[in-house]
């Protein structure tokens, strides 16, 4: 699967973001619809589509992680909440990041703050409390983002083998038949038999609403 197509033209998006020198979400939101940028899915992939957005969230995240000017950067932040919010896929994909790209999110956000970039704080307020966000170990750059995925499904085969040991060990099956059987197959659940996630997931996050406070 070419994804080069696609990162170019995600390229093309924040390039043209920073070059006016743009620091607000509405100004990505006019960019992308002028660009009728939701399209892109339109030349999705048949098969490995986690693999797909992924890859596209990556390339975002690369943006908003680097060490470029604040448009750069605040155009990768919205240009990833955009590719979460526009894509097809139901339930929809949540978005990969590691502790060290959280860390630089925090650091984005505290720019933002001195910039008086209002917006950016409860955005990514927003993405915390929509639980946007995966949690995982591997680095962009230490790792690619077929690593990623692969750790995802692991996630993913965890939480299923936890459901079926819940399923068979419980006596009242009916209640996982009547009642929210979702519920018992969050992150949350996930967590509890997963120290690494779970540890993952609060060193990313500590400390971080400090600085989502409204200014």
């Amino acid at each position: 699967m070419d994804l080069n197509p696609f990162r170019l033209d995600i390229d093309d998006l924040i390039n043209e973001f920073a070059e006016g020198n743009m620091t607000l979400l509405a100004d990505m939101k006019s960019i992308w619809l002028s660009k009728k940028f939701s399209c892109i899915f339109e030349a999705k992939p048949n098969k490995k589509l986690g693999f797909f957005m992924q890859s596209l969230y990556a390339h975002c995240i690369g943006y908003m992680t680097s060490t470029d000017s604040i448009s750069h950067r605040l155009g990768g932040l919205y240009s990833l909440y955009c590719l979460y919010e526009t894509q097809p896929f139901k339930p929809p994909f949540r978005i990969y990041i590691c502790l060290r790209e959280m860390k630089r999110l925090k650091e984005l956000v505290i720019d933002a703050k001195n910039e008086n970039i209002g917006v950016v704080p409860f955005l990514v307020n927003n993405m915390l409390e929509r639980n946007l966000f995966l949690y995982g170990a591997v680095d962009l750059k230490e790792g690619s983002v077929e690593e990623r995925v692969n750790e995802l499904i692991q996630v993913q085969n965890a939480r299923i083998q936890h459901a079926n040991k819940k399923l068979f060990a419980d006596t009242q099956i009916e209640r996982y038949i009547h009642m929210d059987m979702g519920k018992e197959l969050e992150v949350d659940s996930l967590k509890k038999m997963s120290k690494d996630y779970a540890m993952t997931k609060e060193l990313a996050i500590k400390g971080f609403f400090f600085f989502l406070m409204p200014i």
